[in-house]
């Protein structure tokens, strides 16, 4: 059987997710919910800088975009297990990471955590100008890879994300912990680490 190539969401699966909770302290939940749908999405894709999506957040709510930025980074939280299991995924398979983000703060987080080592290929969406749940995006991963898409599967903990993977042609696993992946790739791919 053809060893499957393993691509990892970052923010809610190797890192603890961010905006979510960073956002709805400083407005209302639903206002929240649709300024990551397009404020947010529009930084994730490099169409503003990490700088200007903080800039915008103060406008809108009066909080000082420096304490902002500075909340951003202090809710980092890596996931040691995780860490652990792709080190181990890595001696026997290929291993990426996708993720939807702004740069530098996700460069800035991978490397204060010596995460890069982890993957063979990282593609952060505001340096691609393309991001999840994009078809487009897992394709172009796929591409920087080397791999076909049948070999593949991308495990996210957003459900979207796996439809725009599946459209790609790639499998999907939903995350929801370390365990439950654990138990999955022995399931469903016979990987068991």
């Amino acid at each position: 059987m053809q060893s499957k190539i393993l691509v990892f969401d970052f923010f809610g699966v190797i890192c603890s997710e961010i905006a979510p909770f960073v956002l709805p302290k400083y407005m209302p939940p639903d206002v929240a919910v649709e300024f990551k749908r397009t404020v947010v999405h529009d930084a994730d894709l490099g169409k503003m800088s990490q700088s200007e999506l903080f800039e915008t957040i103060e406008k809108l709510t009066g909080a000082p975009a420096k304490k902002l930025e500075a909340e951003f980074y202090a809710l980092v939280r890596i996931d040691g297990e995780m860490v652990k299991l792709v080190e181990r995924l890595r001696q026997t398979h290929r291993v990426g990471l996708l993720t939807n983000a702004v740069a530098p703060f996700v460069r800035d987080i991978m490397a204060e955590h010596d995460i890069e080592r982890l993957f063979d290929t990282i593609l952060v969406s505001a340096e691609e100008g393309m991001a999840k749940p994009d078809p487009a995006y897992f394709t172009h991963m796929l591409e920087r890879m080397g791999a076909q898409p049948e070999d593949a599967v991308m495990i996210d903990d957003n459900p979207d994300n796996l439809v725009g993977a599946r459209a790609a042609g790639m499998d999907g696993l939903l995350f929801e912990s370390c365990t439950k992946l654990r138990s999955d790739l022995a399931a469903r791919y016979a990987i068991t680490v």
